[in-house]
């Protein structure tokens, strides 16, 4: 069964979101290609921007703020990822080591996930002139959200679902620039996430079980999430922790795509 490893990160101390962004794409990224092991995608996608909580929020009480980074790596199955998360006959991998110079590392989130793509009213043509990578797109909004310790997660597929088909209905401008909609769902096996722990040196990350991903043709059309987001914040379905919820506006980066045509 193919699964993604998510990891949101911060940049550590001393650097710009520039350095950062200029050293996780270009060495980093390098690095990766040279020492993939079974990675099949690797996705970096760079914060342009974000919000944390909600405007009804007095302050902040997320604890994951600030994200400069997602990176996505996707393997055809979990045996694959722990392979390349630890390499056999290898103390520690060139990525592994190489983190520390770019990320806050204690403040890593990461999510092993499923992807469920759902369908939209516009998908993006695989030609688009002058709007990212014909396919692709140019930003791809990225959307955490906390459950309720309440709500049992099956439960609260089903309440995001319904709560998310409810404010595409009343979101014209998002159906008609929402260019791909994926659901990416927390996999059981996260729970045995030894290995990624150990990898990016995360301390107590906060644990989301969902993260959405929208697809958009520019920053210019970002405001049909904004309409999105407030038709979904209007629900009656309670399902979800808003104020430890958080969404960043990125750039995708490929780094590696055995999927991708040939150029």
């Amino acid at each position: 069964m193919p699964i993604k490893l998510m990891a949101a990160s911060r940049r550590r101390p001393g650097l710009t979101r520039a350095e950062y962004f200029r050293y996780i794409e270009h060495y980093h990224g390098t690095v990766a290609r040279e020492e993939r092991f079974k990675i099949t995608r690797y996705i970096q996608n760079h914060v342009i921007d974000g919000a944390f909580g909600v405007l009804s929020d007095t302050e902040h009480k997320n604890r994951a703020v600030d994200r400069e980074g997602v990176v996505e790596l996707s393997f055809d199955e979990f045996r694959d990822m722990l392979d390349t998360l630890e390499p056999q006959g290898v103390e520690q991998s060139r990525a592994n080591q190489d983190g520390k110079f770019f990320a806050d590392e204690p403040t890593n989130i990461i999510v092993m996930a499923e992807e469920v793509e759902l369908p939209v009213s516009d998908p993006r043509p695989k030609f688009n002139p002058g709007l990212g990578e014909p396919g692709h797109g140019a930003v791809k909004v990225m959307q955490y959200i906390m459950r309720k310790p309440e709500v049992f997660p099956q439960d609260y597929y089903r309440l995001w679902r319904r709560a998310h088909d409810e404010a595409m209905a009343k979101s014209p401008y998002a159906r008609e620039m929402f260019r791909k909609v994926v659901m990416n769902k927390r996999s059981r096996i996260n729970d045995n996430d030894a290995a990624a722990r150990a990898h990016f040196r995360m301390v107590d990350p906060p644990v989301y079980d969902l993260v959405v991903s929208i697809t958009l043709d520019s920053m210019e059309q970002v405001g049909a999430f904004r309409q999105y987001l407030e038709a979904m914040l209007e629900s009656d379905l309670d399902f979800a922790d808003w104020s430890e919820s958080f969404f960043l506006y990125t750039r995708p980066v490929r780094i590696i795509d055995d999927a991708a045509p040939k150029e």
